[in-house]
């Protein structure tokens, strides 16, 4: 006589979320690292390619992915209103040289 068999259940391993992220402004790839302090609530955001340093405060419930979310949504959002306004402080764009 056979014995019956048991099952063989598989798992799927959950997937992690990033710790280290691509940097927007040199292209570097796994160069942005942020360090999140969660006594005084801010996070600070690192590059170690081209060295550039931001702080910007945090929930207690955010993580690393959601800190740099937001720190590229205002990236983009500075870049737009740059773009909006290419006139120069007189409202003019042409320069005049005589």
């Amino acid at each position: 006589m056979g014995r019956k068999r048991k099952r063989i259940v598989r798992t799927k391993p959950i997937p992690s979320l990033p710790t280290v992220f691509d940097c927007p402004i040199c292209g570097t790839t796994n160069s942005i690292n942020i360090d999140i302090d969660r006594k005084i609530r801010t996070a600070a955001i690192l590059c170690g390619k081209c060295k550039i340093q931001t702080t910007r405060p945090v929930r207690p419930i955010e993580e690393r992915v959601d800190v740099f979310g937001d720190w590229l949504d205002s990236l983009v959002e500075e870049s737009e209103k740059e773009q909006e306004s290419p006139l120069s402080d007189d409202g003019s764009d042409i320069t005049d040289e005589s």
